[in-house]
């Protein structure tokens, strides 16, 4: 239930201004934007150039091997960028779900982030495997439910499906916003509006599915994180590993990882873009300090973990936290903890006890320290155990080869590419909200049978997937239940898109409170020619309401 809504006049020349500045991004042009596509998409070649040299020659051209590290770099740049993109889809759904509106422009760009960066680490698991198509239909075709890649399979595929219908539904009202706003565009954005009417019901059918999709989302972005601390914390056989803080370890710093790219990349489109009036500097400031605070917490699981391995572990264990505090590895834990941990966090503590101090520059120095030491880190909790195995033999030292420097590195332009797309296409700033009478209350209009059945359909034909390919996970070879459990989960979570998608009655009622009782009051058909014909003038264009006499109206039933 949400507040019918006004219409906000305002003087055309401050609202050509904002508009403006809203939405200056999406034109194609400047030689600063063809150079950053050019060099992005040079630094992501490389990524495909190691890929095509694993293709060739196999993983031998890797420091990798049967007698050492059979993980390096590239898992710990696949964790890294797995982090990132939980916390873009976490900021947006904690801003919508307790409405802090001093980070309501963050929303979007966090969830930017989030595509980005889960696109790149599929793409680096897809390279890492060595051969993508064997990977995919024994994972989904045939993969046991014990097995950790079915696992991770499961949680990625509904994160991905569930944050893109996230986005979209909250994005879909600006999308049509842009039909009028951006002529060049207009058939592109009319196309993916997919018949938005812009009516006080649709705002508030649309605003009760996206808030809770952000309450399911959330649980959600906890257990993709949890999995792989799972891949990691359930292999008995690798001392360093097996450890049942495994996955909240895991989550704390996605936390960490995710919100220090935020800030850097925050600050990188607020210089670039002009964004001066959106984000101003105490946004940096109070991410800045809940960053602080994170990064103290991951620090103590560290402290704790460094503790445990060292004081009266097991032999194995022992064995190779030593190797990571004090031998070979202990050069580049150090340095990560004191040059991306404690330097960052001082800074940041610094800033944050001091009202005077509001510093940017600080706030992504910081940042940038934290993202690169947190990369370190988890290069130190991938590689080291495999340095001791438990098994009697001579192990070969791993040393990054060419193809893994050019995969990681081409990771990073290739989410940068990505983002720069995703930027000057859709609209990053959430286009103005009109103001809501909180005294007249709207109700969307009762879905029509068919799609009633439409939406009861796709989530009972899901259920009953998901449960049939849980019963039957024991059989693998026969009825394939990574397929059949994957189709549930993406027809559930078609559910809110039909919702607010499938088009039904414009017309909708709603309740006046006064005091001699109840009013009934009719808001009127709205389509996009007759707003921008009615309120050209208007910040939010669409038509105002009108009331109804009450005599001429059939009690609510």
């Amino acid at each position: 239930m949400a507040g019918v809504a006004l219409s906000i006049p305002l003087p055309r020349d401050e609202e050509r201004d904002l508009l403006r500045d809203l939405l200056r991004h999406l034109p194609l042009s400047g030689r600063g934007f063809w150079l950053s596509i050019a060099v992005l998409a040079t630094g992501a070649s490389a990524l495909f150039y190691g890929f095509s040299l694993e293709v060739r020659f196999g993983h031998a051209v890797t420091g990798q091997g049967s007698h050492g590290a059979i993980w390096g770099i590239i898992v710990a740049n696949i964790v890294n960028f797995i982090g990132v993109s939980h916390v873009g889809i976490a900021i947006s759904a904690v801003v919508r779900l307790l409405r802090l509106k001093r980070y309501q422009q963050l929303a979007r760009l966090a969830e930017f982030i989030t595509l980005a960066a889960i696109t790149t680490a599929v793409t680096n698991i897809s390279m890492d495997v060595g051969r993508p198509e064997r990977f995919i239909v024994n994972v989904l075709w045939y993969g046991r439910y014990t097995a950790p890649f079915v696992w991770s399979a499961t949680v990625i595929t509904t994160y991905v499906v569930g944050s893109s219908v996230y986005l979209y539904l909250a994005m879909r009202r600006d999308l049509w916003l842009c039909i009028t706003k951006v002529p060049s565009r207009r058939r592109f954005y009319g196309l993916l509006a997919l018949g938005y009417q812009d009516t006080a019901a649709s705002r508030a059918r649309h605003g009760r599915v996206v808030w809770w999709l952000a309450v399911v989302i959330l649980p959600i972005m906890v257990s993709v994180h949890s999995v792989y601390g799972y891949i990691f914390g359930l292999q008995p056989g690798r001392p360093g590993w097996y450890n049942p803080f495994q996955a909240p370890y895991f989550v704390l710093g996605a936390i960490v990882s995710g919100f220090s790219t935020v800030l850097v990349v925050l600050a990188v489109l607020r210089k670039t873009m002009h964004w001066e009036r959106f984000f101003a500097p105490r946004i940096f400031k109070g991410l800045g300090i809940f960053l602080g605070f994170v990064t103290l917490l991951y620090m103590y699981f560290l402290f704790s973990e460094y503790l445990t391995g060292t004081y009266a572990s097991p032999a194995g264990e022992r064995v190779v936290f030593q190797d990571v505090l004090f031998g070979r590895f202990a050069v580049v834990t150090w340095s990560a903890m004191v040059g991306g941990m404690l330097l960052p966090f001082a800074l940041l503590f610094i800033q944050g006890v001091n009202t005077k101090i509001v510093s940017i520059p600080l706030t992504v120095v910081a940042a940038f320290l934290i993202n690169a030491g947190l990369w370190t880190i988890r290069t130190v909790v991938v590689v080291p155990t495999f340095y001791h195995p438990l098994l009697p033999w001579n192990v070969a030292p791993y040393t990054p080869a060419l193809a893994e420097w050019c995969i990681v590195i081409g990771s990073f332009f290739l989410f940068g590419l990505l983002l720069l797309i995703l930027i000057k296409t859709f609209p990053v700033l959430e286009l103005p909200e009109v103001e809501e009478d909180e005294h007249l209350a709207v109700y969307a209009p009762r879905m029509p049978l068919w799609k009633m059945l439409s939406v009861g359909g796709s989530a009972l034909a899901g259920v009953t997937l998901i449960a049939t390919g849980i019963g039957h996970r024991l059989q693998p070879e026969f009825f394939h239940p990574p397929v059949i459990w994957l189709s549930g989960i993406i027809l559930l979570l078609s559910v809110p898109f039909q919702i607010c998608v499938l088009p039904e009655r414009l017309r909708t009622y709603a309740f006046r409170a006064q005091s001699a009782g109840l009013r009934l009051v009719s808001a009127r058909r709205v389509t996009a020619a007759s707003s921008v014909a009615s309120a050209s003038h208007r910040v939010v264009l669409k038509a105002p309401l009108r009331a109804m006499p009450t005599e001429r109206l059939r009690p609510f039933q």
